[in-house]
């Protein structure tokens, strides 16, 4: 349970994160190609952002920045 409430938080922060972006800033990081979302609304690229987002993270991409993150946030050392 307290899992999915993180796993929440984190779809909040990046839904608000991409409320603050433009349809270009969105389209430049969205992984499809540009021609792809020119017909999708803002509020479509906003979503898939947050769907993107995610993936990367739950697929292990951002590991290590993470934990070095985490580290600097609470004076950790090691992993």
């Amino acid at each position: 349970m307290e899992e999915i409430q993180y796993k929440k938080a984190l779809v909040n922060v990046l839904y608000y994160q991409a409320l603050r972006k433009s349809k270009s800033e969105l389209q430049n990081v969205l992984f499809f190609e540009e021609e792809t979302t020119d017909n999708w609304t803002l509020g479509q690229c906003q979503i898939q952002y947050v769907k993107d987002q995610l993936g990367y993270i739950e697929g292990g991409n951002f590991d290590k920045e993470l934990v070095e993150t985490w580290n600097l946030v609470f004076n950790e050392k090691g992993e």
